[in-house]
């Protein structure tokens, strides 16, 4: 059944046969998945442990290896993220029609609060300001994520001692329209954070009955005016994301 509505993002089909669907393929993954945007520290994973291929994204940007290893005898597969919605809806979909039941993505994030470069962030809950997420659930402004990674997350953190900051975020497909007056916006909802893939990876997983939990970084500063922003140099903070890789790593274990 199609729910028509004005607006054609807002319109959803109720059932779950596709054209193309994922599964497709014959391959079989191991059932939990670490899904990064981190190329550097995923390298060094696959040298450490051994990783090898056991399937491939392919993609018109270019091709995605699976890699699968093991830690501490727990096999589990990781692969580099694409971004933003569109993209990492048919990485994500495809990951879990291959066998892959619970997902944990570690990724940076833009922050809209006072929230030191490097911290920790658990979402807690997204507001759906892209367009994927709409192709699998009925419209509604967040989602709510599922309390069991969150759950992990909390239990890993304590047991380093790390602090970290539980929030709702801003998923949004329009990197260049994250106006000033927007950004106040947002942070009335309740949001601190801002990423472009969560919504869209949480919907994928509560449709397809999955599991799905998230950690990030917090990188630039979006508070202010244009002539203030800073960027933080987020994309070079190597101890940060090798720190996260490694939390979330630990967490996915868990699951």
């Amino acid at each position: 059944m199609i729910v028509k509505n004005d607006y054609p993002i807002l319109e959803y089909s109720t059932d779950k046969t596709a054209i193309i669907n994922p599964g497709r393929h014959s391959l079989i993954f191991p059932r939990l998945c670490l899904v990064t945007f981190f190329r550097e520290v995923l390298a060094g994973a696959v040298e450490k442990y051994g990783g090898t291929v056991v399937g491939t994204y392919i993609s018109e940007m270019k091709e995605f290896p699976l890699y699968r290893f093991e830690v501490e005898g727990t096999e589990v597969c990781a692969i580099q993220a694409v971004v933003a919605s569109g993209s990492i809806a048919m990485m994500t979909d495809w990951l879990y029609g291959g066998g892959v039941e619970a997902i944990v993505c570690c990724g940076c994030c833009g922050v809209l609060a006072d929230i030191p470069a490097g911290d920790v962030i658990i979402p807690v809950r997204a507001l759906r300001d892209e367009g994927a997420s709409y192709q699998y659930l009925p419209p509604a402004r967040f989602i709510d994520l599922p309390d069991k990674p969150i759950q992990c997350f909390r239990q890993v953190l304590d047991i380093h001692q790390i602090p970290y900051v539980e929030c709702a975020t801003w998923s949004t497909d329009g990197f260049y329209r994250e106006t000033g007056e927007m950004v106040d916006y947002r942070r009335q909802e309740g949001c601190k954070v801002v990423e472009m893939e969560c919504a869209t990876m949480a919907a994928i997983a509560e449709f397809r009955g999955k599991v799905f939990g998230q950690l990030l970084y917090s990188g630039d500063i979006l508070t202010g005016n244009a002539e203030d922003y800073d960027d933080r140099d987020w994309n070079h903070n190597t101890s940060a994301r090798e720190k996260l890789f490694g939390l979330a790593l630990e967490a996915l274990r868990m699951l």
